[in-house]
């Protein structure tokens, strides 16, 4: 007796594969993103209480995107032998960034080296979107409060609720990243130079702020839940109180900050978007417009140039793209921006800076 085969089941019969832990993961973020974008777009800022303070020296020249190492005089990372002999990369000591006339150099602060031969090590340069984030909330509390001492909460995950992040155990976790950065800032110094040129004469000038006077942290190897002696604490300089903090800050939207934090390039062009806005509503102009290589010089991320500062034909290339889909972040949550792409150049139309008052609201 004859057995009937099994039929093949046809395409349309087949069930679907299930997605994997990346794809559900991808497809979660993506939900997220779009209820904060919805969240955003229901409430204008000063209504949420979200208006933070953003200091203009770092939008004439920003913070690098990604970790700086030291470089050798081969143009490859410096290493050392670290710990169990492991070879470890040395960190960037300085980090200079020039936008025209206007240079900002960074210094990095020390920590201590893995052995006898390498007793201090640079902690490195403060980067990337969650140093901005930090750098922006302090300023902020410290204008709230009217006070240089900023408290920073009982606990690491009091802190890190008060700038929307999800603490995270581990040498990689998100706890280690945030008292990281705020270490870089805290023990960074500032330096600010202009040169200008009249006919044959040379004009130099320049300051030195530090970031912070004192500052106490919670232990580093603090778990979520662990509760410190005391809480966390910055003292920002005198110089940087009078000269930054209070001299020289424009309004943004944190809940964006917050948004963009992931995401360096777009972090930097709403920066520079609604401080370019809001110099075109106090003069009158329609209009500006940079080439890429103009805007390049003012962003923290450092493509591909040649002998002269000029991006290369494939960096311009990649760097406008980068550029595009930032730009397009951005106007999901600010419906009003008007933004143009003629050939390798940028024109932002006058439609008004994203924030209005320049008084800081405490952000939620």
């Amino acid at each position: 007796m004859s057995e009937t085969p099994h039929a093949k089941p046809s395409p349309g019969d087949r069930t679907p594969s299930r997605p994997s832990r990346a794809e559900l993961a991808a497809q979660t973020r993506r939900d997220n993103r779009n209820r904060r974008v919805t969240h955003i777009l229901s409430q204008r800022p000063e209504d949420a209480g979200a208006i933070a303070m953003n200091p203009t020296t770092f939008v004439q020249a920003m913070l690098p995107h990604k970790e700086r190492y030291l470089l050798g005089a081969d143009g490859e990372r410096v290493t050392i032998h670290g710990v169990g002999g492991k070879p470890q990369p040395l960190l960037a000591t300085t980090y200079a960034a020039t936008n025209g006339s206007f240079t900002l150099t960074i210094r990095a602060g020390t920590k201590r080296g893995p052995n006898h031969v390498h007793p201090e090590v640079s902690r490195g340069i403060p980067f990337g979107g969650l140093a901005r984030l930090l750098l922006c909330y302090i300023i902020t509390e410290a204008q709230i409060k009217k006070r240089r001492t900023i408290d920073l909460g009982t606990t690491l995950t009091d802190f890190c609720e008060r700038v929307d992040i999800t603490p995270s155990g581990g040498e990689h976790g998100r706890i280690a990243y945030v008292i990281d950065q705020l270490q870089r800032l805290s023990t960074a110094v500032v330096d600010y130079r202009w040169d200008t040129f009249e006919g044959p004469h040379a004009h130099q000038r320049g300051e030195s702020i530090l970031f912070v006077d004192s500052y106490h942290f919670w232990h580093c190897a603090a778990t979520p839940t662990s509760e410190p002696a005391d809480g966390g604490t910055i003292t920002l300089s005198d110089r940087f109180w009078h000269e930054i903090v209070v001299g020289s800050c424009f309004p943004i939207d944190f809940r964006k900050a917050q948004l963009f934090r992931a995401r360096p390039t777009a972090y930097d062009l709403y920066l520079w978007l609604t401080y370019r806005l809001s110099g075109l509503e106090r003069t009158g102009r329609p209009e500006v417009v940079v080439n890429y290589d103009q805007l390049h010089a003012q962003l923290g991320s450092h493509y591909k140039t040649d002998e002269h500062g000029k991006l290369t034909a494939s960096a311009k290339k990649n760097f406008g793209y980068k550029v595009r889909d930032a730009i397009r972040a951005i106007a999901a949550v600010w419906p009003e921006l008007h933004v143009e792409f003629p050939r390798g150049r940028v024109v932002v139309r006058s439609t008004g800076p994203d924030v209005q008052t320049r008084q800081a609201k405490r952000a939620k």
